[in-house]
């Protein structure tokens, strides 16, 4: 009877410690975002708006205010459009760092709160409701950036179509590889 008690006890404990992790297994997600960027002490933030999905190891970000802008991420590639400066650039990542990706290589450090290293860069994840919350880091200009997420959701089908990237034909292309 006690090894029974034992293993109930320890089943509960367990699912109980990792009931509210359910958002590890993200498949895909779709949410609005919230971006500000941090300079140096005392300077303005510069504060974006837009939408983001993720589906795999694709993610787009799409921009919608104050300025248009289309950041598409796949594996170690990235391309950015900016229809304003009819101009794409697209690049090479040193390391994955794709939505997804950083979820799943967090450790917790308190309450709802997560982190993790990936290459040089150290990423901040606040969880609530079972579901990202906000991320944060430096990038490599040292400036603090902040991403909120809201209307949230979770494992629902996001058409491959969005993560095809088409700019149109007259626009300048700069290769920082």
């Amino acid at each position: 009877m006690n090894v029974v008690r034992i293993i109930y006890i320890w089943l509960c404990i367990y699912t109980f410690a990792f009931s509210n992790e359910e958002w590890r297994n993200i498949k895909s997600m779709e949410a609005d975002f919230y971006q500000e960027i941090k300079g140096e002490r005392g300077s303005i933030p510069v504060v974006y708006q837009g939408k983001l999905y993720a589906f795999n190891n694709k993610v787009k970000w799409e921009y919608t205010a104050p300025l248009k802008k289309e950041v598409y991420l796949e594996k170690n590639q990235a391309y950015i459009y900016e229809p304003e400066l009819k101009q794409v650039t697209i690049g090479s990542l040193k390391e994955n760092v794709d939505f997804f990706h950083i979820l799943k290589n967090v450790k917790k450090t308190s309450n709802n709160h997560y982190e993790t290293k990936i290459g040089d860069t150290l990423y901040f994840l606040v969880i609530k409701d079972s579901k990202p919350n906000m991320l944060m880091y430096n990038d490599s200009l040292d400036n603090y950036i902040t991403i909120s997420f809201k209307n949230i959701k979770i494992n629902t089908k996001i058409d491959s179509s969005i993560f095809i990237f088409q700019p149109p034909d007259d626009v300048e292309y700069i290769d920082t590889n």
